[in-house]
């Protein structure tokens, strides 16, 4: 397709009524995704700087802020972005000014946590229109605003808008979505008043109003949520009653979006769920005849141009496809290639934790400004074993960064154990990351062995027959036994292991007839949590026994929140948690813990008994670096670990990747044009687990 037929490649442009217009170049706009990024008092920091302007050098149409708190007891998360001050404007005027330098209009996004705001958070005693508390959050009970108070706020609002004008920002937008303030007062969920702001639409337009009298010609949206999500709160149908109640004459847009904290898989969609979920409630916002943007698992080119070119909406707001790769952009608008996002959600899961990261995507949120990989010398060669996760990505970057790279693995496919994630019910979109680094190994001419088995206590052999100037170990680590009265029968396996033996078990489309009548897992962890949804979902009865007192704790809660409550409802499954088992008969296992007898109790446990490594974990007794000293002694040139192993983080995707990612960038730099002799460099630079020198 030509690029002047794509209709995402299409100006826009905004404002109504008299008010001086604005145009996109195109289509395309960042949603106001959370990051984390900014200070604790507010300010924008360089590193946020630079991700949102790399974004707007691929060619976004509008670049959106964060979720920006307009007064200070409404500030949700310890490093978002705040226009509560006249201080903060000379940050986000730096930040404006470079986001026009490339072409891109700027955008920020008011909003007030309101009920959904902490103390231990923002400092302050958090308030709402009722005093009900959003027990997701954390459930502090909220005080509730008087008539006075709630007046208050909507000058709040009114000062942050004259702040982002002075700021520069060419666009507001009212957040009233999600089940922050302004949706607080919409809903029958948090809003019992009986005064005249118990009117769902009367907080909002009193705030529209006052945002409008502020900035009388700039260009003002507001996002609203096409559904609260919880049975008790907004419908569709009540949302756009209440929508178009709105003093819609003094908007120049709506961006719709869905969800609130007690519905979270609305907000930030699991892959489970169809591109582009919100198409069918759009309709819906076209009577009111104002410019519509659309959120909702917009991830690929395909599903863009098909909502925009039938006139869906307007114009997409992208969080999620543009944070794992800003070349998404040109995907979307010239055919480029991309890094794909594969909707696993650790983005969103860590906004609780610290920074936001991604799993694909492993230079963006790791307190830092992205550095990119050093070039290597010419002729540099590297030696990768093992094709997961972590060593298709360390191939991937010493590749890019000049090296010529072989890969080896013991496997018929590259990816590992995405093998095995991809074909899970709850992660369905994992195959677009093997999908990618197989393209990826080719367009570098990366040299992928499969079906090679490499033995790491002779690397010395491995340098000898590949010429290899550095090696990067991607195996993971080693396995120790399951640890019960039992374990060496022939029916206990690791779950990895009994899939790659059971490919009838995966098989689309299901033959129930292949399926296994019953399966007893050993470990609670994410994947013994992907595996027995997916199996109980194909008719197995599952029988799931673990040490952790929750279910796949090392996993977020959007990464889990519909496997989980699945699970949970299945009458084909049964979950025993805080349980260890202690001996396993061949038909029965033996467990202890809260509410069993002294001696144990022995639960049926009927099939194979299957492993996961959450109670087998790898051997981490050997420090990262002290290995990496022996194996690169042993080999004769630089080796690194890659994998979990190296820092014992959770056996998660996302720590793969980034572990993958460090230990090229490691390499690299002993690799790289001008650096010392190669064994001068391993004897006197000590690096740490994070690739920095110590």
């Amino acid at each position: 397709m030509e690029q002047n037929t794509r209709y995402a490649a299409r100006p826009l442009t905004l404002g109504r009524n008299g008010r001086t217009p604005k145009t996109l170049r195109n289509r395309l706009a960042s949603a106001p995704m959370e990051r984390n990024y900014g200070t604790t008092d507010g300010r924008i920091t360089e590193q946020y700087i630079d991700y949102l302007v790399t974004r707007a050098k691929a060619g976004l149409g509008m670049v959106t802020t964060e979720a920006t708190y307009v007064r200070a007891d409404g500030k949700g998360r310890t490093h978002q972005l705040g226009l509560h001050t006249d201080a903060m404007i000379p940050g986000l005027r730096k930040l404006t000014d470079a986001l026009h330098a490339e072409g891109a209009l700027a955008a920020v996004e008011l909003n007030h946590g309101g009920r959904t705001a902490q103390a231990a958070v923002s400092g302050f005693k958090n308030v709402a229109p009722s005093p009900v508390p959003c027990e997701v959050a954390g459930g502090e009970v909220p005080r509730e605003l008087t008539s006075d108070e709630c007046e208050g706020l909507v000058e709040a609002y009114a000062q942050a808008a004259r702040r982002a004008v002075q700021a520069g920002f060419d666009v507001i937008n009212l957040h009233g979505a999600h089940g922050y303030l302004i949706h607080q007062f919409m809903s029958p969920i948090s809003n019992h008043r009986t005064d005249r702001f118990g009117a769902p639409e009367y907080f909002m337009n009193r705030v529209i109003d006052a945002v409008r009298a502020a900035v009388p010609d700039t260009i003002v949206g507001m996002r609203v949520s096409v559904l609260e999500g919880p049975a008790n709160g907004i419908s569709a149908g009540g949302q756009v009653a209440i929508t178009a109640k709105a003093h819609l004459d003094k908007l120049d847009f709506l961006d719709i979006s869905a969800g609130s904290y007690e519905a979270g898989e609305w907000i930030v969609q699991s892959g489970e769920w169809k591109p582009g979920i919100l198409a069918g409630y759009a309709q819906a916002y076209r009577q009111f005849g104002i410019p519509l943007g659309m959120a909702g698992r917009l991830n690929s080119p395909a599903i863009i141009e098909e909502v925009l070119a039938a006139g869906t909406c307007d114009f997409v707001s992208l969080a999620r496809a543009i944070h794992a790769d800003p070349a998404f952009v040109g995907g979307v608008l010239r055919g480029d290639r991309y890094r794909p996002c594969i909707a696993c959600n650790v983005c969103i899961d860590n906004l609780g934790l610290g920074q936001v990261t991604c799993t694909v995507n492993p230079a963006v949120g790791r307190s830092r400004v992205p550095v990119p990989t050093p070039a290597v010398r010419e002729g540099a060669r590297v030696a990768v074993v093992g094709a997961g996760p972590a060593g298709l990505t360390a191939a991937r970057e010493l590749a890019e960064a000049g090296a010529k790279v072989t890969v080896f693995d013991d496997g018929g496919r590259p990816g590992g154990q995405f093998a095995f994630a991809e074909r899970m019910k709850s992660t369905p979109d994992f195959h677009r990351f093997t999908d990618w680094s197989t393209a990826e190994n080719a367009r570098l001419g990366i040299d992928l062995k499969l079906g090679s088995h490499v033995d790491t206590t002779r690397l010395d052999a491995l340098v000898r027959e590949t010429a290899a100037d550095a090696v990067v170990l991607a195996t993971g680590g080693l396995r120790p036994g399951a640890g019960f009265l039992g374990a060496d029968s022939a029916d206990v396996l690791d779950i990895r292991d009994w899939l790659a033996g059971h490919p009838e078990v995966l098989a689309e489309p299901v033959d129930r007839a292949a399926m296994p009548e019953a399966v007893t897992i050993w470990g609670a962890d994410s994947v013994a949590m992907s595996v027995a949804d997916t199996l109980a979902a194909r008719g197995t009865a599952v029988l799931l026994v673990g040490p952790q007192d929750g279910i796949a704790p090392e996993s977020g809660r959007r990464a889990k929140i519909l496997a989980v409550p699945r699970l949970q409802a299945n009458p084909m499954v049964r979950i025993r948690l805080d349980t260890v088992i202690e001996e396993y008969d061949g038909t029965r296992v033996r467990v202890s813990g809260p509410g069993c007898p002294p001696e144990g109790e022995w639960l049926d446990a009927p099939g194979p008994l299957l492993v996961s490594r959450s109670v087998v974990p790898l051997d981490g007794s050997v420090a990262a670096e002290a290995r990496d000293a022996e194996l690169s002694l042993m080999a004769g040139v630089p080796v690194t670990l890659a994998g979990t192993v190296v820092d014992q983080t959770p056996a998660i995707a996302s720590n793969a990747v980034k572990s993958g990612y460090d230990a090229a960038q490691r390499i690299a730099a002993r690799l790289a044009i001008g650096s010392m002799d190669i064994t001068d460099s391993m004897n006197s630079t000590d690096y740490s687990l994070n690739g920095a020198p110590r």
